[in-house]
């Protein structure tokens, strides 16, 4: 079976090809599937990359629990937990913070991953910011929500 549009032109010779409109049909068939298809693959890539998120909160819980054991006090500066100065995420998705829990400082502390804006993750709906405190409770609650 030929796939191609047989013709005879006004000549009397056969063409073979594809119409315009032939074209033009396949062409919105595409745009309709990628039209459908994209928004699910783009949130497909910021549910992946929250784990730049999470491996940044657990490195800096991490160290926030040993610069406790060597001072025995928590810290509110990133660069004490081993991020560089302003606390982007390894991937540079998140900007991470560190600051006083509820007991104090001294005593407690909350890290937070907060997507960066102008960046893709700023539209990862209910999961633009994610944290950690010094009991290890994850918010959003892990359990009512998907961003963990």
């Amino acid at each position: 079976m030929n796939i191609f549009t047989i013709k005879h032109g006004a000549s009397g010779v056969r063409q073979t090809g594809f119409t315009i409109i032939e074209l033009m049909i396949a062409l919105v068939i595409v745009a309709i599937l990628a039209s459908v298809a994209f928004p699910s693959f783009m949130q497909s890539v910021r549910k992946g990359n929250r784990s730049d998120a999470e491996s940044s909160l657990m490195r800096a819980s991490s160290n926030q629990e040993r610069f406790f054991a060597t001072n025995s006090t928590y810290t509110v500066l990133i660069t004490d937990l081993g991020f560089a100065d302003g606390g982007l995420s390894n991937k540079e998705h998140y900007q991470i913070t560190a600051t006083a829990g509820p007991t104090g400082i001294g005593s407690s502390y909350v890290i937070t991953a907060t997507a960066v804006a102008g960046h893709m993750q700023a539209k990862d709906v209910g999961c633009t910011v994610l944290s950690v405190d010094s009991l290890g409770q994850q918010l959003p609650d892990p359990v009512n929500s998907n961003c963990w």
